[in-house]
């Protein structure tokens, strides 16, 4: 069933359980991250980082959204979240999510399902695009690991 693996790699990343939420939680001096793991009905990745000389944050979302993953049709969907989402906690240990900024604008880039993720916080919105390489995603400067 989905969301096993995921609860080994979470294991794994030492990630601590918080009952009250039946949620994960991962962090570093510049980001954090809950994990939400209920196999059959939702699996979910939120991740906030931030810019410790500006205070700037922006955020990133994986997770099944209001699929029914407990459907025969919506396995290999909520299989390709899980795989995701594993992923994106590899690179976070690797060091592979950046931060950087763009002008005023946080951004963060990473590495995700075989593209580059580029998240940017505006004014109001953040914004996330894809791009087939790092160097195009990198527009802007300053990137650095989330620490």
């Amino acid at each position: 069933m989905t969301g096993h693996r995921l609860l080994e790699v979470l294991r794994e990343h030492q990630a601590t359980y918080v009952a009250e939420t039946d949620s994960w939680r991962l962090g570093g001096s510049t980001w954090r991250a809950t994990v939400i793991v209920a196999p059959g009905r939702w699996l979910g990745l939120e991740f906030e980082a931030r810019d410790p000389a500006t205070g700037r944050s922006a955020t990133y979302d994986i997770d099944t959204d209001l699929y029914d993953i407990s459907q025969e049709a919506q396995r290999e969907f909520a299989a390709g979240i899980e795989r995701d989402i594993i992923e994106f906690l590899g690179h976070l240990r690797t060091g592979a999510v950046l931060r950087g900024h763009a002008g005023t604008k946080f951004v963060l880039v990473f590495p995700l399902d075989g593209a580059y993720v580029r998240v940017v916080k505006g004014r109001f919105l953040t914004r996330a695009s894809t791009h087939s390489d790092r160097t195009t995603a990198q527009t802007g400067g300053g990137y650095v690991p989330v620490d």
